[in-house]
């Protein structure tokens, strides 16, 4: 393999600048972590999970309500129920038009804007299959269901319940005795 560090190798000045410093802490239970801080950082480059995520164009409504587009936990669960409940647009209608419905504090009245309200949250990955071939005679093909890893892990980083309990830097974790060692 030919490496060509480039115009910005100057021997040992620039394994200092890649290479992360170490930090090493002792927590109560007297366990070791060697961290690597440096190693977190982001580069100005390419697109990342997180800029796509901070792209979003409803970011900041889901930064000031959580339920957005609804405007509160009661809100969301009658619109849970009634978009899992399998009735139809019609049945929606007549449901939103009773007069016990009209004095509850809803964010949609109608069953179109309610499916339009649906539209605005985020999707989870999506399922693909491939059918995977064999040399053996089947009833029917086998199908393979998968999903992609990438957009598994997009999700999460997406997921206010996470946002401010990631932590990207690398670390060790030892006991005494195997730090020693």
């Amino acid at each position: 393999m030919d490496f060509n560090p480039g115009p910005t190798w100057n021997g040992n000045e620039y394994r200092q600048l890649v290479s992360p410093p170490i930090s090493v802490a002792v927590d109560s239970l007297g366990r070791v972590f060697v961290t690597f801080p440096r190693a977190a950082e982001i580069f100005k480059g390419r697109e990342t999970i997180l800029t796509r995520f901070e792209l979003d164009l409803y970011l900041v409504h889901w930064h000031l309500v959580p339920f957005y587009p609804s405007s509160n936990l009661d809100d969301w669960k009658v619109a849970n129920f009634l978009l899992t409940s399998g009735l139809s647009m019609r049945t929606l209608d007549e449901f939103l038009s009773l007069k016990a419905t009209k004095n509850m504090p809803l964010s949609f009245w109608m069953a179109k804007d309610l499916c339009a309200w649906a539209e605005l949250l985020p999707s989870g990955p999506r399922w693909k299959f491939q059918i995977i071939p064999t040399m053996h005679s089947m009833k029917e093909p086998i199908q393979l269901y998968f999903q992609d890893a990438l957009d598994c892990v997009e999700v999460l980083f997406n997921h206010l319940f996470f946002k401010d309990k990631m932590d990207f830097t690398p670390f060790q974790s030892f006991t005494t005795a195997e730090h020693l060692v």
